[in-house]
């Protein structure tokens, strides 16, 4: 049952863009979100009898998890359900996206996961510049609209932090901001006077070097994926669209040319869908260019293993107290002043013997004072009888 319909797979962005909808082009945040899939695709005759189903299963998560009832909410067309809590929108500012962030991290952690036949698609709801279907759009495998229902409360942005205890928020990411700001004044690196360029030194034949690769990147997440979906025997039902979905856009980033192939190999040894599905699945990685940061391919490889792995968590910064700070900074002002005094010494020694050879006479300590351009009570310092 494909619909041919011109409102066919129709996508919008809850939040708002001053343009291409991207996090660095984020204007105002208008919403929050949870999006539930089925863990199998579901027939789209049995569709509405899916979502009769699902909803009263997905709001009694919602009575039993203590969560502020939802603006309204979505049946997306495919048997899913997108809850939405909406607020007046608010400046897209970096401290109002870190507290969205949170927001979604708590909703999700809040509802919990699942035993039934649905889930949280936790790389969908933790996207801040994610795209969810439009109300009326139809879905184009089973040809069904998707519908909105809402009645609910409009919050503001503030209530909605009241709502799931998180007023705490602004102030402990200001706080966290005024530290970091303090100890980077106060870091050793900006109290050490520069020192003069040393000159590069010639490489030694054959000597090869090796720096960040994004082939070797993705090669890493297609192993990791491998490794992972091997010892469990193969991809579970409700994750092999997003499985092949990477793994192609992985490897395209290795070789175009073989993508498709090689997808099709690892399909037929762990994930079992047919050929028809990957050729619909890859259709649009085949033209797009996908890009992931670092962090968004960490959410979705959560989303596939349930934790994220090794390579791609974030290394917490070790925050040092004021004594190390302070013995810090009394180190490189120590190693600052041994530096400066042995350049010094070794200025005075060389000014001394090139007026020598030049002259034939030992200088006075004026002459090398004037010569070096330093202090007369410098180069009495380091004077060499």
């Amino acid at each position: 049952m494909y619909s041919t319909s011109e409102s066919v797979d129709c996508y919008y962005t809850p939040n708002e863009f001053f343009s291409w909808p991207r996090e660095s082009n984020l204007a105002l945040l208008s919403a929050n979100w949870i999006e539930i899939d089925l863990n199998d695709k579901c027939d789209p005759y049995d569709v509405r009898r899916t979502e009769a189903k699902i909803v009263p299963e997905v709001f009694n998560r919602l009575k039993l998890s203590k969560l502020p009832p939802p603006t309204g909410y979505v049946l997306s067309g495919s048997g899913g359900i997108h809850l939405y809590w909406i607020y007046n929108p608010v400046d897209a500012v970096a401290i109002n996206k870190l507290i969205w962030q949170q927001i979604a991290k708590s909703l999700i952690e809040s509802f919990g996961t699942s035993d039934s036949f649905w889930h949280i698609d936790l790389m969908a709801t933790k996207r801040i510049s994610g795209f969810l279907r439009v109300p009326g759009s139809v879905h184009s495998r089973t040809g069904l609209h998707a519908r909105y229902f809402g009645s609910g409360t409009k919050y503001t942005f503030d209530e909605l932090l009241m709502y799931l205890d998180l007023c705490y928020l602004r102030k402990n990411i200001e706080k966290s901001q005024l530290e970091f700001k303090t100890s980077l004044a106060s870091s050793p690196r900006n109290n050490i006077a520069k020192q003069p360029k040393q000159p590069k030194q010639p490489k030694q034949p054959g000597h090869q070097r090796y720096g960040h690769s994004i082939k070797e990147w993705w090669l890493k997440c297609i192993n990791s994926i491998q490794n992972h979906f091997y010892k469990q025997g193969g991809v579970p039902k409700g994750k092999r669209d997003k499985t092949a979905f990477i793994l192609f856009v992985a490897f395209q980033h290795l070789n175009k040319n073989t993508a498709f192939e090689k997808l099709t190999k690892i399909n037929d040894e762990l994930i079992g869908l047919s050929v028809e599905e990957l050729v619909s699945l890859t259709r649009t990685a085949k033209t797009t260019h996908y890009k992931y940061r670092k962090e968004t391919l960490a959410d979705y490889l959560e989303d596939l293993f349930g934790y994220r792995p090794e390579y791609l968590n974030k290394k917490s910064k070790v925050k040092l107290s004021s004594d190390e700070i302070k013995e810090r900074q009394k180190k490189a002002a120590t190693d600052t002043a041994i530096k400066k005094r042995s350049n010094s010494q070794q200025l005075v020694k060389k000014a001394v013997k090139k007026i020598t050879k030049e002259t034939g006479n030992k200088p006075t300590q004026q002459a090398v004072a004037l010569f070096t351009n330093l202090s007369l009570r410098t180069v009495k310092r380091y004077w060499i009888t």
